[in-house]
Protein backbone atom coordinates (compact mmCIF):
# COMPACT_ATOMS: atom_id res chain seq x y z
CA UNK A 1 0.00 0.00 0.00
CA UNK A 2 1.26 3.15 -0.86
CA UNK A 3 1.69 6.10 2.06
CA UNK A 4 -0.83 9.24 2.07
CA UNK A 5 -0.45 12.89 2.57
CA UNK A 6 -1.98 15.73 3.65
CA UNK A 7 -2.29 18.85 0.80
CA UNK A 8 -3.52 22.55 0.91
CA UNK A 9 -7.26 23.89 0.52
CA UNK A 10 -7.51 25.96 -2.65
CA UNK A 11 -9.55 28.58 -0.31
CA UNK A 12 -12.52 28.47 -2.69
CA UNK A 13 -15.49 26.70 -0.41
CA UNK A 14 -17.77 25.17 -3.43
CA UNK A 15 -14.06 23.01 -4.25
CA UNK A 16 -12.94 22.73 -0.83
CA UNK A 17 -16.59 21.35 0.01
CA UNK A 18 -15.76 17.68 -1.75
CA UNK A 19 -12.37 17.13 -0.87
CA UNK A 20 -10.87 15.18 1.97
CA UNK A 21 -8.48 15.11 4.13
CA UNK A 22 -5.41 12.33 2.65
CA UNK A 23 -4.87 11.72 -1.02
CA UNK A 24 -2.18 8.88 -1.86
CA UNK A 25 1.49 10.75 -2.38
CA UNK A 26 2.08 8.65 -5.25
CA UNK A 27 0.33 9.44 -8.74
CA UNK A 28 0.49 5.80 -10.27
CA UNK A 29 -2.01 4.48 -7.85
CA UNK A 30 -2.32 0.05 -7.74
CA UNK A 31 -5.84 -1.59 -8.12
CA UNK A 32 -6.96 -5.22 -7.40
CA UNK A 33 -10.33 -7.33 -7.74
CA UNK A 34 -9.58 -10.05 -4.71
CA UNK A 35 -10.83 -12.63 -5.72
CA UNK A 36 -11.01 -14.13 -2.01
CA UNK A 37 -12.02 -12.12 1.20
CA UNK A 38 -9.14 -13.89 2.86
CA UNK A 39 -6.93 -11.36 1.39
CA UNK A 40 -8.37 -8.14 3.62
CA UNK A 41 -7.52 -9.86 7.04
CA UNK A 42 -8.56 -10.81 9.89
CA UNK A 43 -10.50 -8.28 12.21
CA UNK A 44 -11.13 -6.10 9.01
CA UNK A 45 -13.05 -3.00 9.34
CA UNK A 46 -16.37 -3.25 9.29
CA UNK A 47 -15.97 -7.29 8.29
CA UNK A 48 -17.27 -6.67 4.71
CA UNK A 49 -14.94 -9.31 4.13
CA UNK A 50 -16.66 -12.13 5.61
CA UNK A 51 -20.36 -10.90 5.00
CA UNK A 52 -21.15 -12.54 1.93
CA UNK A 53 -18.14 -11.60 0.23
CA UNK A 54 -17.59 -11.69 -3.35
CA UNK A 55 -15.63 -10.65 -6.09
CA UNK A 56 -16.80 -8.12 -8.75
CA UNK A 57 -17.85 -9.33 -12.19
CA UNK A 58 -16.27 -9.06 -15.40
CA UNK A 59 -19.02 -6.53 -16.41
CA UNK A 60 -18.19 -4.74 -12.97
CA UNK A 61 -14.61 -4.71 -13.18
CA UNK A 62 -14.63 -3.04 -16.81
CA UNK A 63 -17.18 -0.20 -15.25
CA UNK A 64 -14.37 0.26 -12.15
CA UNK A 65 -11.29 0.29 -14.50
CA UNK A 66 -14.14 3.24 -16.84
CA UNK A 67 -14.12 4.97 -13.56
CA UNK A 68 -10.23 4.68 -12.66
CA UNK A 69 -10.07 6.07 -16.45
CA UNK A 70 -12.32 8.98 -16.10
CA UNK A 71 -10.08 10.31 -13.00
CA UNK A 72 -7.25 9.92 -15.31
CA UNK A 73 -8.46 11.98 -18.27
CA UNK A 74 -8.92 15.30 -15.59
CA UNK A 75 -5.83 14.40 -13.11
CA UNK A 76 -2.33 13.28 -13.45
CA UNK A 77 -2.96 9.72 -12.42
CA UNK A 78 -2.12 6.49 -13.73
CA UNK A 79 -3.78 2.99 -12.45
CA UNK A 80 -1.78 -0.28 -12.45
CA UNK A 81 -3.80 -3.30 -11.60
CA UNK A 82 -2.49 -5.69 -9.44
CA UNK A 83 -2.92 -9.40 -8.35
CA UNK A 84 -4.53 -9.34 -5.13
CA UNK A 85 -2.73 -12.17 -3.11
CA UNK A 86 -2.37 -12.46 0.65
CA UNK A 87 0.97 -10.78 0.80
CA UNK A 88 0.20 -8.34 -1.96
CA UNK A 89 -2.20 -5.60 -1.42
CA UNK A 90 -3.33 -3.18 -4.11
CA UNK A 91 -3.97 0.82 -3.02
CA UNK A 92 -7.88 0.50 -4.06
CA UNK A 93 -9.60 -3.12 -4.01
CA UNK A 94 -12.50 -3.14 -5.31
CA UNK A 95 -14.96 -6.31 -3.71
CA UNK A 96 -19.05 -7.06 -3.00
CA UNK A 97 -20.63 -7.64 0.71
CA UNK A 98 -23.60 -7.15 2.14
CA UNK A 99 -22.31 -5.81 5.07
CA UNK A 100 -22.86 -2.22 3.00
CA UNK A 101 -27.08 -1.53 2.43
CA UNK A 102 -25.69 -0.21 -0.63
CA UNK A 103 -22.31 0.97 -1.41
CA UNK A 104 -19.18 3.00 0.28
CA UNK A 105 -15.52 3.23 0.05
CA UNK A 106 -12.59 4.25 2.51
CA UNK A 107 -10.56 7.23 2.12
CA UNK A 108 -6.91 6.89 1.76
CA UNK A 109 -5.14 6.01 4.89
CA UNK A 110 -2.35 3.47 6.20
CA UNK A 111 -4.61 1.40 7.82
CA UNK A 112 -5.52 -1.66 6.36
CA UNK A 113 -8.90 -1.04 4.57
CA UNK A 114 -7.62 2.89 3.40
CA UNK A 115 -8.53 3.15 -0.42
CA UNK A 116 -11.06 0.26 -0.51
CA UNK A 117 -14.81 0.36 -2.61
CA UNK A 118 -17.24 -1.72 -1.60
CA UNK A 119 -21.14 -2.62 -3.24
CA UNK A 120 -23.68 -4.81 -1.85
CA UNK A 121 -23.65 -8.36 -3.42
CA UNK A 122 -27.27 -8.83 -3.26
CA UNK A 123 -29.72 -5.77 -4.10
CA UNK A 124 -29.12 -6.15 -8.01
CA UNK A 125 -27.88 -2.42 -8.11
CA UNK A 126 -24.84 -2.44 -9.54
CA UNK A 127 -24.85 -5.76 -12.19
CA UNK A 128 -24.56 -3.75 -15.33
CA UNK A 129 -23.98 -0.17 -14.73
CA UNK A 130 -24.85 1.92 -17.81
CA UNK A 131 -23.71 5.48 -18.45
CA UNK A 132 -26.47 8.05 -16.56
CA UNK A 133 -27.69 5.68 -14.87
CA UNK A 134 -27.60 4.99 -10.35
CA UNK A 135 -25.11 2.34 -10.80
CA UNK A 136 -22.41 4.02 -13.29
CA UNK A 137 -22.62 7.21 -10.97
CA UNK A 138 -21.65 4.83 -7.57
CA UNK A 139 -19.01 3.38 -9.02
CA UNK A 140 -17.37 6.97 -9.71
CA UNK A 141 -18.50 8.46 -6.40
CA UNK A 142 -16.69 5.64 -4.52
CA UNK A 143 -13.63 5.73 -6.31
CA UNK A 144 -13.56 9.22 -5.96
CA UNK A 145 -13.89 8.61 -2.08
CA UNK A 146 -10.81 6.10 -2.12
CA UNK A 147 -9.26 8.58 -4.45
CA UNK A 148 -9.77 11.16 -1.73
CA UNK A 149 -12.72 13.19 -2.56
CA UNK A 150 -15.38 13.40 -0.03
CA UNK A 151 -19.09 14.54 0.78
CA UNK A 152 -19.73 18.14 0.44
CA UNK A 153 -22.27 18.19 3.15
CA UNK A 154 -19.43 16.58 5.54
CA UNK A 155 -16.03 17.95 6.55
CA UNK A 156 -15.48 21.51 4.28
CA UNK A 157 -19.25 21.76 4.02
CA UNK A 158 -19.67 23.28 0.52
CA UNK A 159 -22.43 25.88 0.67
CA UNK A 160 -26.13 24.77 -0.14
CA UNK A 161 -26.77 26.34 -3.50
CA UNK A 162 -24.06 24.22 -5.33
CA UNK A 163 -24.36 21.24 -3.13
CA UNK A 164 -26.21 18.86 -5.78
CA UNK A 165 -25.69 16.14 -8.33
CA UNK A 166 -25.41 18.99 -10.99
CA UNK A 167 -22.48 19.96 -9.54
CA UNK A 168 -21.21 17.13 -7.79
CA UNK A 169 -20.78 13.56 -7.97
CA UNK A 170 -20.09 13.03 -4.55
CA UNK A 171 -23.39 15.20 -3.29
CA UNK A 172 -26.31 13.24 -1.65
CA UNK A 173 -28.60 15.82 -2.91
CA UNK A 174 -30.39 15.02 -6.45
CA UNK A 175 -31.04 19.09 -6.91
CA UNK A 176 -30.10 22.28 -5.15
CA UNK A 177 -32.38 22.36 -1.79
CA UNK A 178 -32.73 18.62 -2.08
CA UNK A 179 -32.72 16.65 0.95
CA UNK A 180 -29.77 14.61 1.72
CA UNK A 181 -30.92 12.32 4.10
CA UNK A 182 -34.22 11.00 1.95
CA UNK A 183 -32.28 9.67 -1.03
CA UNK A 184 -31.49 10.41 -4.89
CA UNK A 185 -35.16 11.17 -6.66
CA UNK A 186 -33.97 10.96 -10.26
CA UNK A 187 -35.31 9.98 -13.09
CA UNK A 188 -33.92 6.18 -13.49
CA UNK A 189 -31.27 7.43 -16.26
CA UNK A 190 -31.39 11.27 -14.98
CA UNK A 191 -27.79 10.57 -13.28
CA UNK A 192 -24.37 12.15 -14.07
CA UNK A 193 -22.97 10.72 -17.04
CA UNK A 194 -19.14 11.90 -15.78
CA UNK A 195 -17.32 13.95 -13.29
CA UNK A 196 -18.94 17.35 -12.41
CA UNK A 197 -17.20 20.34 -12.36
CA UNK A 198 -16.35 20.73 -8.70
CA UNK A 199 -15.41 17.05 -8.25
CA UNK A 200 -12.93 17.75 -11.71
CA UNK A 201 -11.35 20.93 -9.48
CA UNK A 202 -11.08 19.16 -6.32
CA UNK A 203 -9.13 16.15 -7.88
CA UNK A 204 -6.94 18.12 -9.48
CA UNK A 205 -6.04 19.67 -6.52
CA UNK A 206 -5.20 16.71 -5.21
CA UNK A 207 -3.05 15.19 -8.13
CA UNK A 208 -3.17 18.01 -10.88
CA UNK A 209 -4.33 18.77 -13.60
CA UNK A 210 -4.05 16.57 -16.80
CA UNK A 211 -3.22 18.55 -20.06
CA UNK A 212 -2.96 15.55 -22.34
CA UNK A 213 -6.60 14.57 -22.48
CA UNK A 214 -8.05 16.20 -25.96
CA UNK A 215 -5.18 18.05 -26.51
CA UNK A 216 -5.65 18.83 -30.16
CA UNK A 217 -8.12 20.56 -32.16
CA UNK A 218 -10.91 18.97 -30.48
CA UNK A 219 -14.65 18.76 -31.92
CA UNK A 220 -17.63 18.17 -29.53
CA UNK A 221 -21.16 17.02 -30.43
CA UNK A 222 -23.72 15.07 -29.58
CA UNK A 223 -26.57 13.29 -30.68
CA UNK A 224 -30.23 14.75 -30.62
CA UNK A 225 -32.00 11.65 -30.39
CA UNK A 226 -29.67 9.50 -28.26
CA UNK A 227 -27.42 11.84 -26.35
CA UNK A 228 -24.70 10.07 -26.52
CA UNK A 229 -21.46 12.89 -26.98
CA UNK A 230 -18.84 11.88 -29.94
CA UNK A 231 -14.96 13.46 -29.78
CA UNK A 232 -13.48 13.99 -33.29
CA UNK A 233 -16.78 11.84 -34.50
CA UNK A 234 -15.92 8.83 -32.37
CA UNK A 235 -18.73 7.45 -30.19
CA UNK A 236 -17.94 7.69 -26.21
CA UNK A 237 -21.07 5.05 -25.62
CA UNK A 238 -24.61 5.72 -25.41
CA UNK A 239 -26.15 6.89 -22.07
CA UNK A 240 -29.41 4.78 -21.00
CA UNK A 241 -31.76 7.52 -22.48
CA UNK A 242 -31.35 10.50 -24.36
CA UNK A 243 -30.48 12.36 -21.54
CA UNK A 244 -26.86 15.03 -21.47
CA UNK A 245 -25.54 15.34 -18.09
CA UNK A 246 -21.97 16.31 -17.99
CA UNK A 247 -19.09 18.30 -17.92
CA UNK A 248 -16.08 18.22 -20.26
CA UNK A 249 -12.94 18.88 -19.49
CA UNK A 250 -10.44 19.85 -21.91
CA UNK A 251 -6.46 19.94 -22.11
CA UNK A 252 -5.80 22.56 -24.74
CA UNK A 253 -5.96 23.05 -28.68
CA UNK A 254 -8.70 25.24 -30.46
CA UNK A 255 -11.96 23.22 -29.61
CA UNK A 256 -15.72 23.27 -30.63
CA UNK A 257 -18.40 22.53 -29.53
CA UNK A 258 -20.76 21.28 -32.99
CA UNK A 259 -24.40 21.29 -32.20
CA UNK A 260 -25.24 21.93 -36.50
CA UNK A 261 -27.42 19.16 -36.19
CA UNK A 262 -30.39 20.66 -33.46
CA UNK A 263 -33.45 22.02 -34.82
CA UNK A 264 -34.33 23.55 -31.50
CA UNK A 265 -33.15 26.70 -30.21
CA UNK A 266 -29.77 26.52 -28.09
CA UNK A 267 -28.82 28.22 -25.53
CA UNK A 268 -24.36 27.63 -25.53
CA UNK A 269 -22.13 29.24 -23.21
CA UNK A 270 -18.76 28.81 -23.30
CA UNK A 271 -17.24 30.54 -19.89
CA UNK A 272 -15.83 27.80 -17.30
CA UNK A 273 -18.55 26.48 -14.82
CA UNK A 274 -21.24 27.60 -16.93
CA UNK A 275 -23.58 25.12 -18.87
CA UNK A 276 -25.37 24.81 -22.13
CA UNK A 277 -28.38 23.46 -22.26
CA UNK A 278 -29.38 21.48 -26.04
CA UNK A 279 -32.97 20.78 -25.39
CA UNK A 280 -35.60 20.13 -22.05
CA UNK A 281 -36.27 17.00 -23.59
CA UNK A 282 -32.82 16.24 -23.12
CA UNK A 283 -32.52 17.27 -19.63
CA UNK A 284 -32.11 15.11 -16.84
CA UNK A 285 -35.30 14.94 -14.21
CA UNK A 286 -33.68 15.36 -10.55
CA UNK A 287 -37.09 14.23 -9.58
CA UNK A 288 -38.76 11.73 -11.44
CA UNK A 289 -41.79 13.58 -12.06
CA UNK A 290 -40.20 16.28 -13.86
CA UNK A 291 -40.63 19.18 -11.50
CA UNK A 292 -36.75 19.92 -10.85
CA UNK A 293 -34.54 19.27 -13.91
CA UNK A 294 -30.93 19.84 -13.97
CA UNK A 295 -29.73 23.88 -15.01
CA UNK A 296 -28.05 22.39 -18.26
CA UNK A 297 -26.74 19.66 -20.14
CA UNK A 298 -23.47 20.44 -20.83
CA UNK A 299 -20.91 22.34 -18.27
CA UNK A 300 -18.12 23.71 -18.57
CA UNK A 301 -14.79 22.53 -16.30
CA UNK A 302 -13.51 25.19 -14.02
CA UNK A 303 -10.01 26.21 -15.49
CA UNK A 304 -7.23 24.80 -12.51
CA UNK A 305 -4.96 27.32 -11.66
CA UNK A 306 -6.19 30.19 -13.90
CA UNK A 307 -5.08 28.05 -17.39
CA UNK A 308 -6.54 28.66 -19.88
CA UNK A 309 -5.46 25.75 -21.90
CA UNK A 310 -8.54 24.15 -20.84
CA UNK A 311 -11.18 26.46 -22.41
CA UNK A 312 -13.53 25.63 -25.07
CA UNK A 313 -12.95 28.13 -27.72
CA UNK A 314 -15.62 27.86 -30.45
CA UNK A 315 -19.20 26.55 -30.94
CA UNK A 316 -21.65 26.05 -33.57
CA UNK A 317 -25.12 26.99 -33.44
CA UNK A 318 -28.19 24.86 -35.08
CA UNK A 319 -30.93 25.83 -37.19
CA UNK A 320 -33.00 27.16 -34.23
CA UNK A 321 -33.12 30.58 -32.67
CA UNK A 322 -29.33 30.05 -31.01
CA UNK A 323 -28.12 32.27 -27.76
CA UNK A 324 -24.39 32.04 -27.94
CA UNK A 325 -22.11 33.20 -25.26
CA UNK A 326 -18.22 33.37 -25.70
CA UNK A 327 -15.63 33.26 -23.17
CA UNK A 328 -12.35 35.41 -22.26
CA UNK A 329 -10.41 33.25 -25.53
CA UNK A 330 -10.27 33.63 -29.01
CA UNK A 331 -14.01 32.85 -30.10
CA UNK A 332 -15.70 31.91 -33.10
CA UNK A 333 -19.43 31.97 -32.84
CA UNK A 334 -21.26 30.47 -35.36
CA UNK A 335 -25.33 30.90 -35.04
CA UNK A 336 -26.48 28.84 -38.49
CA UNK A 337 -30.13 29.23 -39.37
CA UNK A 338 -32.70 31.34 -37.00
CA UNK A 339 -32.22 34.44 -35.09
CA UNK A 340 -29.29 34.46 -32.99
CA UNK A 341 -28.15 36.30 -30.22
CA UNK A 342 -23.85 36.21 -30.38
CA UNK A 343 -22.17 37.74 -27.06
CA UNK A 344 -18.28 37.19 -27.89
CA UNK A 345 -17.59 39.12 -24.26
CA UNK A 346 -13.39 39.63 -24.10
CA UNK A 347 -11.06 38.39 -26.43
CA UNK A 348 -10.66 39.22 -30.39
CA UNK A 349 -13.99 36.92 -31.53
CA UNK A 350 -15.45 36.33 -34.80
CA UNK A 351 -19.07 36.15 -34.92
CA UNK A 352 -20.76 34.62 -37.49
CA UNK A 353 -24.80 34.54 -37.10
CA UNK A 354 -25.72 32.71 -40.68
CA UNK A 355 -29.13 33.08 -41.97
CA UNK A 356 -31.35 34.52 -39.75
CA UNK A 357 -32.07 38.24 -38.17
CA UNK A 358 -29.11 37.97 -35.44
CA UNK A 359 -27.66 39.98 -32.64
CA UNK A 360 -24.33 40.81 -32.07
CA UNK A 361 -22.82 41.97 -28.97
CA UNK A 362 -18.91 41.85 -29.50
CA UNK A 363 -17.68 42.73 -25.96
CA UNK A 364 -14.35 43.58 -25.27
CA UNK A 365 -11.00 42.91 -27.63
CA UNK A 366 -10.82 43.52 -31.38
CA UNK A 367 -14.14 41.45 -32.19
CA UNK A 368 -14.96 40.66 -36.38
CA UNK A 369 -18.43 40.32 -37.47
CA UNK A 370 -18.14 38.24 -40.34
CA UNK A 371 -20.45 37.81 -43.10
CA UNK A 372 -20.97 35.26 -46.24
CA UNK A 373 -23.97 35.62 -48.20
CA UNK A 374 -25.86 38.60 -48.80
CA UNK A 375 -28.56 36.10 -47.42
CA UNK A 376 -27.08 36.66 -44.11
CA UNK A 377 -28.78 39.44 -43.31
CA UNK A 378 -31.46 40.44 -45.96
CA UNK A 379 -33.61 44.11 -45.79
CA UNK A 380 -36.28 42.53 -44.36
CA UNK A 381 -34.63 40.15 -41.85
CA UNK A 382 -31.70 42.27 -41.08
CA UNK A 383 -28.65 41.62 -38.09
CA UNK A 384 -28.22 44.01 -35.55
CA UNK A 385 -24.20 45.11 -34.21
CA UNK A 386 -25.52 46.34 -30.75
CA UNK A 387 -21.63 47.52 -29.63
CA UNK A 388 -19.45 48.27 -32.66
CA UNK A 389 -16.39 49.89 -31.81
CA UNK A 390 -15.20 51.82 -34.74
CA UNK A 391 -11.24 51.52 -35.05
CA UNK A 392 -10.96 47.88 -33.31
CA UNK A 393 -13.72 46.10 -34.37
CA UNK A 394 -14.05 45.31 -37.74
CA UNK A 395 -17.11 43.91 -40.54
CA UNK A 396 -15.84 41.40 -42.72
CA UNK A 397 -17.39 41.13 -46.57
CA UNK A 398 -14.63 39.56 -48.10
CA UNK A 399 -16.53 36.25 -49.14
CA UNK A 400 -19.43 38.07 -50.52
CA UNK A 401 -18.99 38.74 -54.64
CA UNK A 402 -19.52 42.41 -54.41
CA UNK A 403 -20.89 42.49 -57.90
CA UNK A 404 -23.09 39.73 -59.74
CA UNK A 405 -22.09 41.07 -63.14
CA UNK A 406 -18.18 40.26 -62.44
CA UNK A 407 -16.64 36.80 -62.79
CA UNK A 408 -14.67 36.01 -59.55
CA UNK A 409 -14.98 37.79 -56.09
CA UNK A 410 -15.05 41.74 -56.01
CA UNK A 411 -14.12 43.71 -53.04
CA UNK A 412 -16.93 46.05 -51.84
CA UNK A 413 -16.59 50.07 -52.33
CA UNK A 414 -17.54 52.47 -49.20
CA UNK A 415 -19.41 55.74 -49.97
CA UNK A 416 -20.51 56.79 -46.88
CA UNK A 417 -23.93 58.04 -46.89
CA UNK A 418 -24.27 59.19 -50.60
CA UNK A 419 -26.96 57.37 -52.31
CA UNK A 420 -26.42 54.28 -54.65
CA UNK A 421 -25.49 55.38 -58.14
CA UNK A 422 -26.29 52.09 -59.71
CA UNK A 423 -22.97 50.60 -60.01
CA UNK A 424 -22.40 47.28 -58.55
CA UNK A 425 -20.71 47.02 -55.19
CA UNK A 426 -21.49 50.04 -53.75
CA UNK A 427 -21.77 49.90 -49.94
CA UNK A 428 -23.00 52.94 -47.78
CA UNK A 429 -24.05 53.76 -44.13
CA UNK A 430 -27.14 55.93 -43.77
CA UNK A 431 -29.67 56.29 -40.67
CA UNK A 432 -27.53 53.40 -39.02
CA UNK A 433 -28.18 51.29 -41.22
CA UNK A 434 -25.51 49.50 -43.30
CA UNK A 435 -26.32 48.54 -47.38
CA UNK A 436 -25.11 46.76 -50.24
CA UNK A 437 -25.89 46.65 -53.55
CA UNK A 438 -24.55 43.96 -55.76
CA UNK A 439 -25.79 43.90 -58.94
CA UNK A 440 -26.21 48.11 -59.46
CA UNK A 441 -29.76 48.15 -59.26
CA UNK A 442 -29.72 50.97 -56.73
CA UNK A 443 -31.74 49.01 -54.42
CA UNK A 444 -30.08 46.91 -51.29
CA UNK A 445 -29.47 43.52 -51.35
CA UNK A 446 -28.69 43.28 -48.10
CA UNK A 447 -29.03 45.68 -44.61
CA UNK A 448 -27.25 45.51 -41.47
CA UNK A 449 -28.07 47.47 -38.25
CA UNK A 450 -24.85 49.42 -36.54
CA UNK A 451 -25.47 51.01 -33.33
CA UNK A 452 -22.75 53.58 -34.75
CA UNK A 453 -23.16 57.43 -36.01
CA UNK A 454 -21.09 57.01 -38.94
CA UNK A 455 -18.44 54.34 -40.43
CA UNK A 456 -15.02 54.52 -42.67
CA UNK A 457 -13.39 52.30 -44.77
CA UNK A 458 -11.77 50.79 -42.43
CA UNK A 459 -14.48 49.58 -39.71
CA UNK A 460 -14.45 47.03 -42.99
CA UNK A 461 -12.56 44.37 -44.29
CA UNK A 462 -13.94 44.42 -47.72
Amino acid sequence: MSAITSYSMTGNAYIDGVLGNFKWASNNISYSFPANGSYYGTNYANAENVTNFGTLSGVQQTMAREALRIYSTVANLTFTQLDETMSQHADLRYGQSDRTPSAWAYEPSTRGEGGDVWFNRSIGYFVDPVKGGYAYQVFLHETGHALGLDHPHQGNVMPIDRDSLEYSIMSYRSYKGGSETSGFTNEAWGYDQSLMMYDIAAVQQMYGANYATNSGNTSYSWSPTTGEMFVNGAGQGRPGDNKIFLTVWDGGGTDTYDFSNYAGGLKIDLRPGEWTTTSAGQLARLKSDGSQTAVGNIANALLHQGDTRALIENAIGGSGNNTMTGNDGINLLKGGAGSDKLYGLAGNDILDGGLGADTFYGGAGADIFDYNSTKDSLSSSRDTIQDFLRGTDRIDLRSIDASTKSSGNQAFSFIGSKSFAGHAGELNFVSGVLSGDVNGDRTADFRIKIAVSSLATGDFYL
